[in-house]
């Protein structure tokens, strides 16, 4: 389960909305830190699904390795989500909220995983993002506005992005998979549209990117039913 926790851990925090009414920022005006996460907390209200097209490249710098994953992504409240893969990769990932799959039409297998109420395994990075609240992150995490850690300059820029980093608290009641997170954040939707997710003290990154987002527009519940086709064997792990 720890690959498809790669691709599903990733819209890391407290949510979105595309209309966040009475808080439109001029060109120019940057708010602190707890303006950007009372935003975020007060999109989280609207939130009802996404589409966007995804980016995730998993780097392994031990081993000199990055694999690059391109694909599509629908998510629907409450754990409705619909993952496609372009080759190489060519994998579909679907939960319907009650069962979790995972598909390689090219190995004709699909695991299957059960959902256990409240159980958000395979699915925790909407938990902890679309699903999730500002206060419990506050809770498990240290949250600054720092800089971009790819270019020079101050987090003061024009490009309506708050960039976000997250530190584990010593006081967080679960033992976080990820040492460091970093999210760029867009002041438009409030959601994050890049993400950089730091395991093994920095050895390994995660980084998930959106583009063409929409948000809260229709998907029907049949996105998220897996029909197993003729000949594919299913797998169910314990």
């Amino acid at each position: 389960m720890r690959r498809v926790l790669h691709i599903t851990l990733f819209i890391i925090i407290l949510t979105v909305s595309f209309n966040v009414s009475g808080l439109s920022l001029c060109a120019n005006e940057r708010l602190d830190l707890e303006a950007v996460l009372d935003n975020m907390d007060a999109a989280s209200m609207d939130f009802e699904s996404i589409q966007a097209d995804i980016t995730y490249t998993r780097t392994i710098f031990l081993l000199d390795e990055e694999d690059v994953s391109e694909g599509t992504l629908r998510y629907k409240k409450p754990k409705k989500l619909r993952l496609e893969f372009e080759p190489p990769r060519n994998e579909i990932d679907i939960s319907n909220g009650e069962y979790f799959w995972i598909y390689k039409p090219e190995e004709k297998q699909v695991e299957k995983y059960k959902l256990a109420e409240g159980d958000t395994t395979e699915l925790n990075f909407f938990e902890f993002g679309y699903e999730g609240s500002v206060e419990k992150a506050k809770k498990n995490y240290s949250i600054e506005i720092v800089s971009d850690p790819d270019a020079e300059g101050s987090e003061e820029n024009d490009t309506g992005i708050y960039i976000l980093k997250l530190t584990p608290r010593p006081s967080a009641v679960e033992m976080p998979q990820y040492n460091e997170i970093i999210l760029w954040v867009d002041d438009g939707i409030w959601l994050p549209v890049r993400m950089e997710l730091y395991e093994s003290e920095g050895e390994v990154i995660n980084r998930i990117e959106l583009w063409e987002i929409k948000i809260n527009e229709p998907l029907d519940d049949d996105i998220f039913q897996f029909e197993i086709p003729d000949g594919v064997e299913v797998i169910e792990p314990l």
